[in-house]
């Protein structure tokens, strides 16, 4: 798909997903990310987040007390439905974002920013470029670097203390090599004029009407979310979930939303088995 397509649908699912008070949302924003992973191929790290929802939902019930319906009490101190909820709505809206993260790492490639902003800000793109290939390659080298030192038998190999020894070796490596990069683009002056480049990318009717599918759909839920659709509270006390026209038409464009991505992933491998046949 086209890299505008692709960095317009992804700033407009995240965004949505990051400032939703809704748990409809939230979960369909959730359901989506983990479909588009499960096509894609990458459900077993989409399933390493599910700890995120369940680790923040304890966390807010343990220090957070608000809410009129106590659970139990210790001492003084009571432990609220509310929080608990809560704290689960925060942890789902988390996991949505990280797996839709990964997502954008599989199919948003550093090429795919180098085209976007290369030529308007050049900075920008090779930043972004080297921020997205950094994780990935930063958590493959921490781990060779254990196994580095549980081969050769160190002291402190395969406890805590290893694992930080390997992570600050690695901080160490990356860093170097972060700065071996910038000097190399430096002398090839990247960024001190306006450069040429090559590029598969085309708009094509279908990168127009991917675009007006992603626009429409996200202006529409934007709209919808700025004008009241989709309130929820938490606390005091948990209110419904919302049910009007409005409501069921911010479930119904957003739902769509989420979608878009698997549905192409889905058709684009149903065309590849009929063009081998």
């Amino acid at each position: 798909m086209h890299p505008a397509v692709c960095f317009v649908y992804l700033l407009a699912v995240i965004g949505l997903t990051a400032f939703a008070g809704d748990p409809a949302v939230v979960l369909e924003s959730l359901l989506g990310a983990v479909l588009l992973a499960a096509v894609s191929g990458m459900s077993k790290g989409a399933a390493a987040f599910a700890g995120i929802a369940l680790a923040a939902a304890l966390a807010n019930f343990l220090f957070v007390h608000n809410g009129e319906t106590a659970l139990f009490f210790v001492g003084d101190t009571a432990f609220t439905l509310e929080a608990l909820i809560y704290g689960f709505f925060v942890g789902v809206m988390l996991a949505a974002v990280c797996v839709w993260g990964a997502c954008a790492v599989r199919y948003v490639t550093s090429d795919k920013y180098v085209w976007l902003f290369g030529r308007i800000v050049p900075a920008a793109g090779l930043t972004l470029s080297c921020a997205i290939r950094f994780l990935p390659a930063f958590v493959r080298r921490t781990a060779e670097f254990a196994a580095v030192q549980d081969n050769a038998g160190l002291p402190g190999s395969g406890t805590v203390r290893g694992y930080l020894r390997a992570f600050s070796a690695s901080v160490g490596y990356s860093a170097e090599q972060a700065m071996d990069s910038a000097l190399s683009m430096k002398a090839r002056g990247y960024g001190t004029a306006r450069r040429t480049s090559f590029s598969l990318y085309r708009i094509t009717l279908r990168t127009i009407l991917a675009m007006l599918a992603v626009v429409v759909t996200g202006a529409l839920c934007l709209v919808l979310t700025l004008t009241g659709a989709g309130e929820f509270y938490f606390y005091p006390a948990l209110s419904e979930i919302p049910a009007a026209p409005e409501d069921i038409a911010l479930y119904c464009g957003f739902g769509a939303l989420c979608v878009i991505p698997a549905a192409v992933v889905v058709c684009e491998k149903i065309r590849f088995i009929s063009n081998t046949r």
